[in-house]
């Protein structure tokens, strides 16, 4: 089975660093063996090639990470860059928690840097030490940094992730700019972005898309997600749209290239600790891949990749096995209960598979959605609800925790799934048209080609696919279920 979503054999994917070039884009990532049971530890950086997203060329490792002596025993986020000679240019971090490169008993990260003349094969500088100036940046968090070439400026523009010196531990987090003219010797500027909000602001990213500048970052203090903030000049003030994500928990460190026409983010979903819904969530995961698009307004909005949509090339034939207040015609259904529930169980589910359909007639009802590898009387299984009086999209499951003794102990103070909903304005949209993938333990929603939302799935492996409504009516139309047949 060919899959869409990518993860490595021997490892998992972490933070990606994606740069277009000739044609393709250079997918290279943080490859995370978990040695010891550890994350982020030795980690390298290894290559996908890719020119659609769906197909992948594995170049494995192309940076080593260093040996226990080395500032970069563990090699982490940077960006690649190509200069107008035409050679290539990789900036990343090192860190090393042994004694010798601590300070104040703290590890101290590096950025550092190699060069090449293909964007595979680098050789390490072993000259370039650029650590935070202890002047306006701390010099314990300092990484991933970001190099473009500065248009208007005419200069190169690096944005670290770092903190302010002697700044609120909670909120010091900010972006450093340094600039240079030749990326060899770089000056320490006051910060590109400094919100007083956040611990610190990983992965940042920058383009202009259209007339607007936007900035992008992900943050873990506040919530596990990636952000994105726009402006009309480069230096301008960046502010957030009503929706400043591209996804939700499930979606982290995301970052951004484009072939000038179409552009992708880039993030990884990731794995929960025991393979088990009731687990935590791990460092790294699992590549996934959304497509960004523009409204009138700037705002960026989020949509399946078109390769993707047509790895799925077989229909299959729509077949009711239970309901309950639904009235069926051909693929069309009817859910209505003035009081209750209205359901409608359909196929058994393959391990990989899209789901496509429309709501639509749903300004009465209380709340409707999804239901995925469910039993027939949807008793357990996941569960996606679209919930208007909160304008909003959640993902849940039942029950939500491993029951206890007692019949109450089930997690029913809940409302949902933590951390994994997403918002969507209702009133302005009169059809809600979603397409949904599953593949072995990911879900991934993208709703109106607008919202998108992943998860791990772990524990209900298999079981039917369904639609629901609570206390009201919605019509489900034009439902497709789509497998991949190969070519």
């Amino acid at each position: 089975m060919r899959k869409v979503f990518y993860r490595p054999a021997n490892g998992w994917v972490g933070d990606v660093i994606p740069f277009y070039d000739n044609g393709e884009y250079k997918l290279y990532y943080l490859h995370d063996e978990r040695v010891g049971g550890d994350y982020g530890n030795h980690t390298s950086w290894n290559l996908l090639a890719t020119r659609n997203g769906l197909d992948f060329e594995d170049y494995g490792e192309v940076l080593p990470n260093g040996d226990e002596s080395a500032l970069d025993r563990n090699a982490y986020t940077g960006s690649v860059i190509k200069d107008k000679e035409g050679m290539y240019h990789l900036f990343y971090t090192g860190h090393n928690p042994g004694p010798a490169f601590c300070k104040d008993g703290k590890p101290l990260q590096v950025v550092l840097r190699a060069t090449g003349t293909d964007g595979i094969h680098w050789t390490k500088d072993s000259g370039f030490n650029l650590y935070g100036d202890e002047v306006i940046y701390e010099q314990f968090d300092w990484r991933d940094p970001f190099v473009f070439f500065n248009e208007e400026k005419q200069e190169y523009w690096m944005l670290v992730t770092t903190r302010e010196m002697n700044s609120s531990e909670k909120r010091g987090g900010c972006i450093a700019l340094l600039t240079s003219d030749d990326l060899l010797n770089w000056k320490y500027r006051e910060p590109f972005y400094s919100p007083d909000k956040y611990i610190t602001m990983e992965c940042p990213d920058y383009f202009k898309m259209g007339e607007w500048h936007y900035l992008v970052y992900s943050t873990f203090s506040e919530k596990f997600v990636t952000h994105y903030k726009k402006s009309k000049t480069i230096d301008g003030v960046y502010t957030s749209p009503t929706l400043d994500t591209f996804d939700g928990r499930g979606f982290y460190a995301a970052k951004t290239a484009t072939d000038s026409v179409k552009r992708y983010a880039f993030g990884w979903v990731p794995s929960k600790k025991g393979s088990n819904d009731y687990g935590d969530w791990e460092w790294a995961g699992t590549l996934v891949v959304h497509e960004l698009h523009q409204n009138e307004e700037g705002e960026l909005l989020v949509r399946m990749p078109s390769s993707i949509y047509g790895h799925f090339n077989r229909e299959e034939q729509i077949l009711l096995q239970e309901e309950k207040n639904c009235i069926q015609q051909g693929n069309r259904l009817q859910l209505s209960s003035p009081d209750g529930l209205a359901y409608s169980v359909l196929n058994p589910l393959p391990s990989q598979v899209m789901l496509e359909a429309s709501f639509t007639d749903w300004q009465h009802v209380k709340d409707f959605g999804i239901a995925v590898r469910t039993d027939k009387a949807l008793d357990n299984g996941y569960f996606i609800k679209f919930d208007p009086f909160h304008n909003r999209i959640a993902f849940d499951m039942w029950p939500r925790t491993e029951p206890g003794f007692f019949q109450w102990q089930i997690a029913g103070d809940k409302p949902q799934m933590i951390e994994l909903e997403r918002p969507f304005d209702f009133a302005s949209h009169s059809r809600i048209h979603f397409q949904l993938i599953l593949e072995e333990d990911i879900l991934c929603l993208y709703v109106n080609n607008e919202v998108a939302m992943t998860t791990r799935i772990y524990n209900f492996k298999d079981g039917h696919f369904g639609f629901f409504a609570n206390e009201g009516a919605v019509t489900v139309q034009d439902i497709i279920l789509k497998t991949a047949a190969e070519l």
